[in-house]
């Protein structure tokens, strides 16, 4: 049975294609979290927390509904399971998994997170993207993954670990990210995870071109205080690393004149669905 909280150690790559291309790696440090078994995860180490600060910590504050509420508003498995039930009712989810970054210091910033949501018998039928901005802004891509061929994709009986086929979730993009793309063209996201292995691929691109491909390559390895404090300093996680890095990365393209675009109003609705494609095995 797989541990209610585990660290994802991780390289994740962006490469911007077209002229001027630009490119950047950088070592990542995710949760891969059971939100069905919060309080088992909250034990899993002492500089470990649930909902309260530590040297590493989750909030469900920071995440879907409870974000910018002015109160908690509830529990992100059944946001999700509420999510499902309107997506694809009558379907019973049986546990809620969450690929996101922890708080380190008590300071986050999430550019993506993914919810997986599995059955009975351990088989993802819906993946979430949440998408977040540095303006304080989300979006949330609904993928709806029950229509995958069971004799193409074979999965584990209580883990959520898939093999064989891979789902692709195409969608439009309809929420501003980054002042250097505009709120057009197609996205193509993918979550995997097999035994101790994962990987989530975002493809971006306009008018059938490739404009950006960013990948997040990771390894489960079990929480406990040691690698905490380990892969904290090993990988230079800092408190708000994402969000600095972006800005940097930002003043980086700005140097090379890359085209500015001013952010528009965001999408009222709060999330949108996506459409499934599947790549074959490899």
């Amino acid at each position: 049975m797989m541990s209610p909280v585990m660290l994802v150690l991780s390289d994740i790559s962006h490469m911007r294609y077209g002229k001027p291309s630009h490119y950047l790696k950088r070592k990542g440090l995710s949760l891969w979290i059971d939100l069905d078994n919060l309080a088992a995860a909250n034990d899993a180490s002492w500089l470990f927390a649930i909902n309260r600060f530590n040297l590493l910590s989750f909030k469900e504050k920071d995440y879907g509904p409870n974000f910018h509420a002015k109160r908690y508003v509830m529990p992100l498995a059944q946001y999700i399971r509420e999510l499902a039930a309107e997506v694809i009712p009558e379907t019973k989810i049986a546990n809620v998994r969450l690929l996101t970054f922890p708080r380190i210091l008590g300071a986050v910033f999430n550019p993506l997170s993914v919810y997986v949501a599995t059955d009975q018998s351990g088989q993802i039928f819906m993946t979430v993207y949440e998408v977040s901005n540095t303006f304080g802004e989300k979006h949330t891509y609904v993928a709806h993954d029950h229509v995958v061929d069971d004799a193409e994709e074979t999965t584990g009986e209580t883990t959520g670990e898939t093999t064989g086929a891979r789902p692709v979730h195409v969608t439009e993009k309809r929420f501003y990210v980054s002042p250097f793309f505009p709120v057009e063209g197609e996205y193509r996201l993918s979550f995997r995870h097999e035994k101790n292995r994962m990987q989530v691929m975002v493809a971006y691109s306009i008018k059938n071109k490739p404009a950006l491909l960013a990948v997040l390559r990771g390894a489960l390895t079990p929480l406990t205080g040691l690698s905490i404090v380990k892969h904290v300093i090993s990988s230079w996680q800092l408190p708000m690393r994402p969000f600095v890095s972006i800005h940097v990365e930002a003043l980086k393209l700005w140097w090379k004149r890359v085209r500015y675009f001013s952010r528009p109003v965001p999408p009222q609705q709060p999330w949108s669905k996506t459409e499934l494609k599947k790549n074959k095995p490899r």
